[in-house]
């Protein structure tokens, strides 16, 4: 039976010539793994690779129950259009890193509403956004996604977080506990203050997820903002 489903984009991986496997955090089902033949030639230039790219919000049926083999998505379209991160090299790289992140650290999640709306509409917030908001993002909603993984940093965990910085960096700690969407504007951030705080936060993941590894995306993240 076609059920429809909607989902976020984690990442893609090739399988045989012409088919991708695709990981999806959906809004039903939590994490979820796709097939899909992407066209090639100049079919590819409007079809099927073009809605699998990292964190675009997709919409499609497929047949769930179907035994011994991965459901193939049909009639795909994008619920959210973005105006601008697919043409913003800045929100493009911050898409590619925040999506492996989020594959770790969504690995075996089950669907939740909350994390859901949260992710919905912080990709909403990013696609909109300028000046300055745009360099603090990751750090912002790194953070406020920790609430929606079980590893919040409340009063219980705030030791936690202070532990792994220098007694000269303690300072770092109450600037990322009042980060919001909304005033992010305000933080004037170095470079390097950005990615010791991003280095922070890892840290506090990798001390509450089991096996989370190295990104390979932190690197090309890195050069962006320099």
């Amino acid at each position: 039976m076609q059920e429809k489903i909607r989902g976020i984009v984690l990442r893609t991986v090739k399988y045989k010539d012409s088919d991708l496997i695709v990981d999806l955090f959906t809004e039903n089902y939590g994490r979820m793994s796709f097939v899909t033949t992407v066209a090639h030639g100049r079919r590819r230039q409007g079809g099927a690779s073009a809605f699998w790219r990292p964190l675009n919000c997709v919409e499609f049926v497929a047949d769930l129950h179907a035994a011994n083999r991965l459901a193939r998505p049909r009639d795909v379209r994008l619920y959210i259009n973005y105006g601008d991160i697919p043409y913003s090299a800045t929100k493009s790289m911050l898409s590619l890193f925040l999506a492996e992140f989020l594959s770790y650290t969504l690995r075996e999640q089950q669907a939740d509403d909350p994390l859901y709306g949260y992710l919905e509409h912080s990709l909403q917030w990013l696609d909109a956004a300028a000046g300055g908001s745009v360099a603090n993002f990751h750090l912002c909603f790194l953070m406020r996604l920790t609430r929606f993984v079980g590893i919040g940093v409340d009063d219980a965990r705030a030791s936690g977080l202070t532990s792994l910085v220098q007694p000269s960096e303690q300072p770092y700690v109450p600037l990322m506990l009042r980060m919001t969407f909304a005033n992010l504007h305000r933080f004037r951030l170095s470079r390097a203050q950005r990615q010791r705080m991003l280095e922070v936060i890892q840290a506090y993941y990798r001390l509450h997820l089991p096996a989370f590894p190295d990104l390979r995306s932190l690197d090309v993240l890195r050069e962006v903002f320099d």
